[in-house]
């Protein structure tokens, strides 16, 4: 089985090399391991040395080589560039224009790297790994994505696999079906083209220029033009322009979702990182884009939470403070609640423990203020979510359904009122029960009852998240073991008679025939029935 890291380790142990065009010539810089730097510094003759900054960068004769560990790589990057600009260096220039399309231009990426300079990304740079990753899926999946970029590439455009698939497949997790996909070229020109050749069907939504591919492979496949977006307000739907690659992945939320997998024919399987995303998916960090990352999409700090909780990453000490910032700053009165549960739904429906939401993560970054502006959180509320916590571990562990949002809801926002709740973007069943709290009116001494039958009477018009919420509240190993046992015996009993056996006793269609059925099932807890035999000769006794 292969490591975690092992993709990630080649990658980071291999040379990536970056092309800049600048007086209609290309400039190739290659970007090494620094032990890999050293090596070569000590192999190039002094006289041979055009320029060298010691273990950073190095110019001679045919190359130029920078120490990509450096923690001044941006700085040395910038100044590199600056000098070429000004004349100071002297660089090899390559002639082959086959490089061309690789390139930026130079000073849009001296532009671009002194604005990744002010958001704190000593680590920016345009670093190609030759590496053919696409290799390394599965192959229907490969065969799609070389089809769509071919396609792409026939009307003049570039197609590029972004985001989760490519976080995940570095770091080799389970690849779920959907696939984001970036085109550098008109998106709905794309569609026509593919709809027209293929009879492919899409959705096209003009306004943020993006889409979805219907396919006969069953893949969620969301393209997207390049693009940026200005936000207006702080969590306002943004309004998009036409951009290009760099300024697309500058407007995404954390470094480790910048890797982009170039899918052209000319260049299929290259990888590009801009942000030094590959260190931080090593290292397990969340780092955001920019410093106005959070003002113009709070979200973003829910999906952060939601990757450190549920993938095992951690918010970076940079990115908890902007966070907390940002919710003290900016007023996000205008941002639409569905927005807010449907991320909030992402780690609220997991099926696993998510005890650190609360524990770790309430205490630092007051994120619940999006949906309630004076939420508050205590160590009372702290308490009930653990507490939360181990009755849903054990609703797993013992297979019992119940709503994981809707408890985790109910014990973070349980003083709430009505008016509010009914504001929120739930189901009507979630609601009443929210609202309700029936579980307030269950009697502790349902469980000191002897008759099992009277107790799973009194029981069964609780759903199990009442009943749960019940626990909660009244925290006692044996209310737990009882309810648990309830539950268990809802999913488990059978009553092995119908309304028809019923019928053709004589007994007429009505409300009788249901308690006649309650009444043998009172008799399969008490233990006095265990078979259809037994069950039809007691109706004859009572009917």
């Amino acid at each position: 089985m292969k490591n975690k890291n092992d993709l990630l380790n080649k990658l980071l142990n291999s040379m990536a090399e970056e092309y800049f065009s600048f007086n209609n010539k290309i400039i190739k810089v290659n970007n090494l391991k620094e032990v890999d730097f050293q090596k070569i510094a000590l192999k190039i003759d002094k006289e041979d040395q055009k320029y060298y900054i010691e273990n950073n960068y190095l110019i001679d004769q045919d190359n130029v080589y920078f120490n990509k560990e450096s923690v001044n790589l941006l700085k040395y990057k910038i100044q590199f560039l600056g000098k070429i600009k000004s004349g100071q260096h002297k660089v090899p220039y390559l002639n082959n224009y086959r490089y061309q399309s690789l390139s930026i231009d130079l000073d849009k990426g001296l532009d671009l790297l002194k604005k990744y300079q002010k958001n704190n990304h000593n680590q920016a740079s345009f670093l190609h790994y030759k590496s053919n990753l696409l290799a390394e899926l599965p192959e229907e999946r490969k065969e799609l994505l070389l089809k769509l970029a071919a396609e792409a590439a026939e009307l003049g455009y570039n197609l590029y696999l972004v985001g989760g698939q490519v976080r995940d497949l570095l770091i080799n997790l389970p690849l779920n079906k959907d696939l984001d996909l970036l085109l550098d070229g008109d998106l709905k020109e794309f569609f026509d083209h593919l709809e027209e050749k293929f009879g492919y069907q899409y959705d096209y939504n003009n306004k943020f220029s993006t889409g979805f591919l219907h396919n006969e492979y069953g893949y969620s496949i969301d393209i997207a033009s390049c693009r940026e977006e200005k936000y207006h307000f702080p969590g306002s739907l943004p309004l998009v322009e036409k951009a290009d690659l760099f300024s697309d992945l500058f407007r995404r939320d954390f470094t480790i979702n910048t890797l982009v997998i170039d899918l052209h024919p000319d260049r299929k399987g290259i990888l590009y990182d801009f942000f030094g995303g590959i260190n931080d998916l090593k290292n397990g960090i969340l780092k955001v884009l920019h410093n106005y990352s959070f003002r113009d999409d709070p979200l973003r700090i829910l999906r952060g939470i939601r990757f450190q909780i549920l993938k095992d990453f951690k918010l970076s000490a940079e990115t908890v403070e902007l966070s907390r910032r940002s919710l003290k700053n900016y007023d996000y009165h205008k941002l639409a609640l569905e927005r807010v549960f449907t991320e909030l739904a992402y780690l609220f429906d997991s099926k696993r423990d998510i005890s650190q939401f609360s524990s770790i993560l309430l205490n630092q970054i007051p994120v619940l203020k999006l949906i309630k502006d004076n939420f508050e959180f205590n160590s009372s509320i702290d308490a009930n979510f653990l507490k939360g916590e181990k009755m849903l571990a054990l609703s797993r562990e013992k297979e019992v359904e119940v709503n994981h949002f809707l408890v985790r809801l109910m014990i973070l926002f349980y003083n709430s009122k009505e008016r509010i709740i009914k504001s929120w973007p739930l189901s009507i069943p979630e609601k009443k029960t929210f609202i309700r709290k029936n579980w307030q009116d269950l009697n502790a001494s349902v469980f000191d009852l002897k008759d099992p039958a009277l107790r799973f009477r009194e029981l069964e018009s609780y759903q199990p998240e009442e009943l749960i919420m019940f626990t909660v509240q009244n925290f006692k190993q044996e209310y737990v073991e009882e309810i648990f046992n309830h539950l268990q015996q809802r999913d488990e009993i059978e009553i092995p008679i119908s309304g028809h056996d019923l019928l053709k006793m004589g007994v007429a269609q009505g409300p009788e025939i249901r308690e006649y059925l309650l009444e043998v099932r009172d008799q399969i807890l008490r233990r006095q029935i265990s078979s259809r035999r037994e069950a039809l000769e007691y109706l004859k006794e009572i009917i």
